[in-house]
């Protein structure tokens, strides 16, 4: 993706509603940011909450089975998203990906 295009992603999930759109804005999230892959891993593993390269990469580039809940939290904290943003994009991951929440407590 070219920096031109990137720029007209917006680093924000509202809107998101596919994988591919919430990864593109995942990148954009990572730019905005000034992060790279091996930043966010790093970071998320300060943060205690670690991820391999292989995953970061496959959640912005939207490969591979639906990701985890938990994988998008961590990969968040790597970007240093605090948590009261963080919760926009698990909100969009919930309307995402429906069939990977839990079920509500009874």
């Amino acid at each position: 993706m070219s920096v031109a295009t990137m720029s007209n992603v917006p680093p924000d999930p509202t809107g998101a509603a596919t994988p591919q759109e919430l990864g593109r804005r995942l990148r954009a999230l990572m730019h905005q940011r000034r992060c790279s892959v091996d930043s966010v891993v790093r970071r998320s593993s300060l943060a205690g909450t670690p991820i391999s390269r292989a995953t970061a990469h496959n959640l912005i580039a939207a490969r591979g089975h639906s990701p985890r809940r938990d994988t998008l939290l961590a990969f968040l904290r790597g970007c240093q998203v605090p948590p009261r943003e963080q919760i926009r994009w698990l909100i969009a991951y919930d309307k995402i990906f429906p069939d990977t929440r839990r079920p509500a407590a009874s």
